[in-house]
């Protein structure tokens, strides 16, 4: 499958020079980097979940069904901090049968908030990276309570600002895939109980194409701000869906993915999501599509497009002192021979896939070879053990 998908990279390679096409959730941008997109996505309810974890099945005409459109910006502050903010804009469309089997169908319309973000990555190390992130949303409206039983509004969403804190952490592969997770701590609103929100995600990375599943949910503190006192719950009219207003609620929703990148700035991002098990919540299906924009500062990139084919990978297993000589970890075995053009790359969070340095092959064993450094494209970033060596045998 894998030699497949790599085929088609390559061909979508003759047609655009293209940015990579996957960035981990961990991953930060270069300083004075930036990043803008949009994210539409198109939620539909199957069932709802009640607080006691008991399924409540929709009747025949009834349905509820969400749509959301988000803008964001990311700007690169510091080699270790990137900065953000955006908005989010969101459509509710429910039906709903009342105690006469007659239909009330209803919707809301309008920006659901604004947020401003942060994230701060720690120095790597080796292929384990760190980051810490927060979030703070605005929520410009406020819901009003039913009065004497009677429907009001569609509400939008819920009262109250959203606060959250995590870590995230991921591993970056030799063959360029990820294994990520994020874990950390949220304030989702003054009317809801504070969670522990969690998702672990993989990636098949190519330059032009990537294939993502992962796994993202909320589990809840049980700390409800009303507990076992329904009575002075607040009435809102949520319509047929138990998404908003909710009590301790809680979700899992397993997800897959196919990334393209398009052109040297660009790339779209696809996302089918279910999900599958919670309580105070809505099982149903989403599926999102993002547009992205991604600028980073690299005099390198015109350099690395002239080299994205290869014939063999390795990565470095000792550096001289003066970094003139490396040693990698292939040699006579995998057909390097003397006189080999080798290049070296940082593929990962700290810039994509970086051209650094190229050298020539000066003596070959083996299962090792030495590399003898002849041009450094990068003089920022160092060469270090695990560094990716690759070369054509042409």
């Amino acid at each position: 499958m894998k030699l497949i998908l790599t085929a088609f990279a390559i061909f979508l390679g003759q047609t655009a020079l293209a940015q990579t096409s996957y960035v981990s959730p961990t991953r930060i941008l270069e300083k004075k980097g930036y990043q803008l997109g949009i994210t539409g996505e198109m939620f539909n309810s199957s069932k709802s979940i009640d607080h006691e974890k008991d399924d409540v099945d929709f009747e025949s005409g009834e349905y509820f069904k969400r749509f959301q459109g988000e803008f964001s910006g990311l700007y690169g502050l510091t080699e270790n901090l990137q900065i953000g903010g955006g908005l989010r804009y969101r459509q509710n469309s429910s039906s709903k049968l009342n105690k006469l089997q007659e239909e009330i169908s209803e919707t809301s319309t309008g920006v659901e908030s604004t947020f401003a973000t942060f994230k701060y990555a720690f120095k790597p190390v080796e292929r384990l990276y760190y980051s810490l992130e927060g979030l703070i949303r605005y929520t410009p409206f406020r819901n009003d309570e039913e009065q004497n039983g009677s429907n009001g509004s569609l509400i939008l969403g819920d009262d109250g600002n959203e606060y959250s804190a995590g870590l995230g952490m991921a591993y970056a592969f030799k063959t360029k895939d990820f294994l990520s997770g994020r874990v950390g701590y949220r304030k989702p609103g003054q009317e809801l109980s504070d969670e522990i929100y969690w998702q672990l995600e993989g990636a098949l990375v190519w330059r032009y194409l990537a294939l993502v599943a992962g796994v993202d949910g909320v589990s809840s503190m049980n700390n409800d701000p009303h507990g076992d006192d329904e009575k002075n719950r607040p009435a809102y009219y949520t319509g047929r869906t138990a998404l908003y207003n909710s009590k301790n609620r809680e979700w899992i929703a397993p997800y897959a993915g196919l990334n393209l990148a398009l052109g040297p700035n660009w790339r779209v991002e696809t996302r089918a999501s279910q999900v599958v098990n919670g309580r105070s919540t809505d099982l149903g299906t989403a599926f999102a599509v993002s547009l992205i924009r991604r600028m980073e500062d690299k005099k390198t990139n015109k350099i690395d497009t002239r080299f994205k084919q290869y014939d063999v990978e390795a990565s470095i297993s000792k550096i001289s002192p003066k970094k003139g000589y490396v040693v990698i970890d292939k040699g006579l075995a995998d057909d390097i021979q003397k006189g080999m053009k080798i290049d070296f790359f940082e593929f990962d969070y700290v810039g994509g896939n970086i051209l650094l340095a190229r050298g020539t092959v000066i003596q070959s064993k083996s299962s090792t070879a030495i590399v003898k450094i002849t041009h450094r494209y990068n003089a920022k970033k160092e060469l270090k053990e695990g560094t990716v060596a690759r070369g054509n045998f042409r």
